[in-house]
C-alpha cells in the first residue's frame, strides 16, 4: 500500500501540470499579444507625428491641430483584442464619425501556440506562420519591427 501510494500522487500530479502549464502559456500569449496591440498603437502615433511634423509648414492651422490631437492620443487608431476558439483576433480600429469602428483585422494569433499569422479573411488567418511569440528572439523582433499597416506579416 505504501508503495502504490506515491505512484498514484505522481500519475496525479504529471496529469494536472500539462493543464496547469497550457493555461500559464494561454495568459502569456494573451499578455504578449495586448503587448503587440500597445506597440501597433505606438507605432502609428509615431508614424503620424512624424508624417505631420514633415508636411507642415507652421502655417496650416489643420495640420497643427492635427498633430495635437496625436499628441493627446485623440482620433488615433486603436487595436484591440476579440478571442474565439482558436485564435486571437487583433482588429484595427478607426476613429470615424466622433467613434472607433472597426476596420478590419490586423493578424490573428494563436492561443494556445503564440504563433501569429496574417489574415486571409475576416474569419480565417493565412496558411503560414509569421512570428512565434514563444521565442523571445522572434517577439522582440515583431515589438520593434511592427507597423500600422502589416507590412511585417509579409513573407519575404
Amino acid at each position: 500500500m505504501f508503495v502504490t501510494f506515491p505512484f498514484i500522487l505522481l500519475q496525479q500530479t504529471l496529469i494536472i501540470m500539462p493543464k496547469m502549464t497550457n493555461a500559464i502559456q494561454k495568459t502569456e500569449v494573451l499578455k504578449w499579444t495586448q503587448e503587440l496591440c500597445r506597440c501597433l498603437e505606438l507605432q502609428y502615433r509615431n508614424y503620424s507625428l512624424r508624417y505631420v511634423m514633415d508636411n507642415q509648414n507652421g502655417t496650416d492651422k489643420y495640420l497643427q491641430e492635427r498633430a495635437t490631437k496625436i499628441e493627446n492620443d485623440e482620433e488615433c487608431i486603436k487595436f484591440t483584442i476579440t478571442s474565439g476558439k482558436k485564435y486571437h483576433k487583433v482588429i484595427q480600429n478607426d476613429f470615424r464619425n466622433g467613434k472607433y469602428e472597426s476596420a478590419g483585422v490586423h493578424a490573428f494569433v494563436d492561443k494556445t501556440t503564440g504563433e501569429v499569422y496574417k489574415p486571409a479573411s475576416w474569419r480565417a488567418p493565412a496558411k503560414h506562420v509569421r512570428f512565434d511569440m514563444r521565442d523571445q528572439n522572434q517577439r522582440e523582433y515583431m515589438y520593434a519591427n511592427c507597423d500600422w499597416a502589416g507590412g511585417y506579416l509579409y513573407i519575404r
